[in-house]
């Protein structure tokens, strides 16, 4: 029985090498596409263009509501921006354990966050429709809900990365896209609004539909 199986790994790594340099003379010498030339590439192994910080670890809170399902699975359930169960002792308990987490607040639908810092203009959830993007209309962030979550932050030593909305005041244009301005008038209220708070943001996210910019506040 040791024979046979002593015999079979053996014909196994025989099979593996023979396949191996079959693949690399193939490579090495098939022709390249048609218009294509060969070139060599040297990779310098002994510089360091990036370091990744020792704390670098990252998570998202998204702004899904309950109501968001894929192929007939609705599982983002209380998961989300606006209705996590910030009291929960399991949830802060783990993020103490990442501490200090890079957390960030964004997400598909953050292009489409209002934030209801004007209490003369009525802060409504998202609610969903076909026709609008991603499913859904626009959605507010009450500042009630933003002053819990920044007491969650403290609490757990979260550092902050928060997506802000890059398709406010945008236009839709033939063929879909979106195009126009950004009316940032509602961004910085927002800003200034968590300034005047004190609440610490790390970092801020500009757009999640197009390509994001970031930066970062200290």
């Amino acid at each position: 029985m040791g024979g046979a199986l002593l015999r079979l790994l053996g014909f196994c790594f025989w099979a593996f090498l023979w396949l191996s340099s079959f693949v690399a003379v193939d490579a090495v010498g098939a022709s390249p596409p048609a218009g294509a030339s060969k070139g060599t590439a040297v990779v310098d192994g002994t510089t360091a263009i990036a370091v990744t910080d020792d704390d670098f670890v990252c998570a998202t809170l998204d702004w899904w509501p309950p109501e968001k399902c894929d192929y007939g699975t609705c599982s983002w359930g209380l998961a989300s921006v606006l209705n996590l169960n910030l009291s929960n002792k399991i949830l802060l308990n783990a993020v103490k354990e990442f501490s200090p987490l890079k957390l960030r607040i964004g997400g598909s639908l953050q292009d489409k966050v209002i934030y209801g810092v004007d209490p003369q203009q009525p802060c409504t959830p998202f609610v969903k429709k076909k026709s609008e993007m991603f499913g859904f209309s626009q959605g507010c962030l009450p500042m009630h809900r933003w002053d819990e979550l920044n007491g969650f932050f403290k609490k757990a030593g979260a550092v902050i990365i928060f997506g802000l909305n890059a398709l406010n005041g945008r236009v839709h244009l033939p063929g879909g896209s979106l195009g126009g301005p950004w009316n940032s008038t509602n961004a910085a209220s927002f800003i200034h609004y968590t300034v005047n708070k004190g609440y610490t943001i790390h970092g801020w996210e500009l757009g999640k539909s197009h390509v994001p910019f970031r930066f970062l506040t200290s």
